[in-house]
């Protein structure tokens, strides 16, 4: 159940949101089973399974628990800024959001948005350099179990309350350099985001959650 597209908006309730992405990614670094090692140092993992909501297709579940203003999950994708050129990468892409500064991020992991999203990559991310991004939430097996923020469906008015909203997160130049290679989120442009912040967009718990599916709030059609 998705819209044809999605906007975040500002969301004060987080605001030690690259303190909490360096910690949960520092988890998922030092792991070869990152799932695993979230729930035991986190409390909580994320997984993408079929929707409790009938005909909505795939969603995404939260086994344990965790804490109000919480990072769940990250939306990934390519980051378009307002003027460049999005239009054929839209036709027919449910999964493109609106950042509240003009910004897109289209995470659509097949078609069009997959392969310029690969071809990026591979520009940025050539042998022998630091590894500021990654590839692997196009796949059925990323590397960050946490980059599966698109399959996130929109909550009802009746069974199924929103619990989770979009936060955007501007990661310094500071942001360790040994955790971007977890990043699922890459410029269009191929600014720097080493001399430039990187824009992530994280989906933030709205209430305190436990074993459950994740929910959100579609915002203005763009």
């Amino acid at each position: 159940m998705r819209s044809p597209s999605v906007q975040s908006t500002e969301m004060p309730m987080t605001k030690d949101g690259s303190a909490q992405l360096e910690k949960l990614l520092g988890i998922v670094h030092e792991s070869k089973d990152p799932a695993t090692n979230l729930m035991n140092q986190a409390g909580f993992s994320v997984q993408k399974c079929v929707s409790s909501i009938q005909g909505a297709g795939n969603g995404v579940f939260l086994s344990g628990k965790c804490q109000t203003g919480q990072i769940v999950c990250l939306y990934p994708g390519t980051v378009y800024l307002p003027f460049e050129p999005l239009f054929f990468p839209s036709i027919a892409n449910s999964y493109i959001l609106k950042c509240f500064d003009g910004l897109f991020i289209d995470g659509k992991n097949t078609g069009l948005s997959a392969r310029i999203y690969r071809s990026i990559y591979l520009r940025e991310n050539w042998p022998g350099a630091i590894q500021t991004s990654d590839v692997t939430w196009l796949t059925e097996n990323p590397r960050n179990p946490l980059t599966i923020g698109q399959f996130v469906n929109n909550g009802t008015r009746t069974l199924h309350h929103s619990n989770v909203r979009y936060h955007e997160i501007d990661l310094p130049t500071t942001f360790p350099i040994e955790l971007r290679q977890y990043l699922p989120n890459i410029y269009w442009n191929g600014l720097d985001t080493l001399t430039h912040y990187t824009r992530v967009v994280a989906l933030v718990a709205t209430k305190d959650i436990k074993d459950t599916e994740l929910f959100s709030t579609y915002m203005d059609a763009v």
